[in-house]
């Protein structure tokens, strides 16, 4: 009977000792952090391809913009099959923020996926000249130069001026809202 109680206590506490260890450790990590992203919010020009995308045709170039791109908070393409050099500004329609809003790559349209020019930083609605054959792909990590917050709502742009000077512009309404919880977040 001594014995069967020695082993029930030993196995008692070490069972104790492993409660304690996870208690322990739940409390060394960080709760989730909540991903905000942002969601369509009124009427665009725009066309829906899925949940989060749009695209179109701006100034005679194709234009995309994803919501839901977890990489970053809004990812923004523009490809100039064209010939000619267009300049195209993306941001908030109004209020534009001085401030680098992400960061833009340049790489060819038909070309590979590496090489080219360096990922450079990008301010809201300033001019960035895509030439014919290439594409800009713009992650705006930061569109209002700050941080995102539940419920803001802004109207993002993107506008395209041509090699005859014509500007074309298309908005896109949005609002922060929640997107689940953030699985990279930093702990």
């Amino acid at each position: 009977m001594n014995r069967e109680l020695r082993l029930s206590a030993r196995g008692l506490s070490v069972l104790g000792l492993s409660a304690l260890a996870l208690l322990l450790a739940a409390c060394e990590a960080a709760p989730p952090r909540p991903w905000l992203r942002y969601e369509l919010d009124g009427p665009t020009q725009l066309r829906q391809e899925r949940a989060g995308r749009f695209a179109g045709a701006v100034g005679g170039v194709a234009v995309s913009v994803d919501l839901h791109d977890q990489r970053t908070r809004l990812l923004a393409t523009v490809e100039n099959r064209g010939e000619g050099s267009v300049t195209v500004a993306l941001g908030p329609d109004a209020g534009a923020p001085e401030a680098v809003i992400g960061e833009v790559l340049l790489r060819q349209v038909d070309g590979p996926a590496s090489g080219g020019p360096e990922m450079v930083p990008y301010a809201a609605m300033s001019p960035l000249a895509v030439d014919g054959g290439w594409r800009a792909t713009s992650f705006l990590d930061r569109p209002l130069g700050r941080d995102i917050k539940l419920g803001q709502y802004f109207v993002f742009a993107a506008e395209v001026v041509g090699a005859n000077g014509a500007a074309e512009r298309v908005r896109l309404p949005v609002v922060g809202k929640m997107g689940g919880v953030d699985p990279d977040a930093p702990r």
